[in-house]
């Protein structure tokens, strides 16, 4: 393999607007609906090379899924790759993730192949022990993190809402050591509630239904993950009238889900959600 070269970017997220587990097929399997925030990118570039490398060097998940995207391409030969990104790490946001989606999308665009948002996300599974559904863009997803696939669809709608994020400090989570949360029987049951409130304000565009949602399974986490200023965080955003608190269940950063201004953008970043079809 010679000569090729491609670049590929991903976005970040700004946590989880719900975040729980179902029982399926016999089993309990961790789902999330994350907020995508398209401010936050990945961008990598993918050259031909005479053995695998990135850089910096310490992305080894991008390198792992690029590798995995080669082996299932039967793409021979070897790849550089770099990869620049504007993402928080350790914060909740998606980074590596957002990682190794650039660099899918960098090889595929170096070898000529079309990957779909379901085959990348298969693809980074490989790279990740659970991965986010960024690989989706802004579309809303209820995302199986640990089987790199979608459960389902949610109107591709959103509601029109303003979040705001920020970062509530602390020291860095490797998401790597966090175990799978083992919920309550009455926590799984409510859980199947909040999926389906959630479905409901997608469908009929309901922003506030939303953020109560997302709040709700904000503070379930906090029984297992708790963060000292979430408490103050939330209530002083409820002061200035947020319809609800978003928070990463395994990071550092919130977001507060308010009205949108009069004006409302079509921009996920800062963050601000408008209902458009995307």
């Amino acid at each position: 393999m010679s000569g090729y070269f491609g670049r590929g970017e991903g976005i970040g997220h700004a946590g989880e607007l719900l975040q729980g587990a179902l029982r399926l097929n016999g089993r309990v399997e961790p789902f999330l609906v994350t907020l995508p925030a398209p401010e936050y990118r990945s961008e990598a570039a993918a050259r031909s090379a005479r053995r695998w490398s990135v850089n910096p060097r310490w992305k080894t998940k991008a390198l792992g899924a690029a590798q995995a995207a080669c082996a299932r391409w039967d793409v021979r030969g070897a790849m550089a790759l770099t990869i620049a990104s504007a993402i928080p790490v350790g914060r909740g946001c998606g980074s590596s993730t957002a990682d190794c989606v650039a660099a899918v999308r960098a090889v595929a665009a170096a070898v000529g192949v079309f990957a779909n948002a379901e085959e990348i996300a298969e693809i980074v599974h490989c790279a990740e022990v659970a991965c986010d559904p960024t690989m989706f863009g802004r579309e809303p997803v209820v995302f199986l993190p640990r089987a790199g696939r979608v459960l389902r669809r949610l109107a591709p709608r959103w509601p029109a809402l303003r979040a705001t994020v920020a970062d509530l400090g602390g020291p860095a989570v490797d998401t790597d050591a966090c175990s799978v949360p083992r919920y309550t029987a009455d926590e799984l049951e409510e859980f199947r509630e909040l999926l389906a409130r959630l479905e409901s304000a997608f469908d009929t565009g309901d922003g506030r239904e939303l953020a109560r949602v997302a709040m709700r399974s904000a503070h379930i986490h906090q029984r297992r993950r708790p963060h000292s200023r979430w408490l103050a965080f939330r209530d002083s955003a409820m002061r200035q009238g947020a319809w609800g608190v978003a928070i990463s269940h395994s990071g550092t950063v919130a977001a507060v889900l308010a009205a949108p201004e009069a004006e409302a953008t079509e921009e996920v970043g800062d963050v601000h959600l408008a209902g458009r079809r995307r």
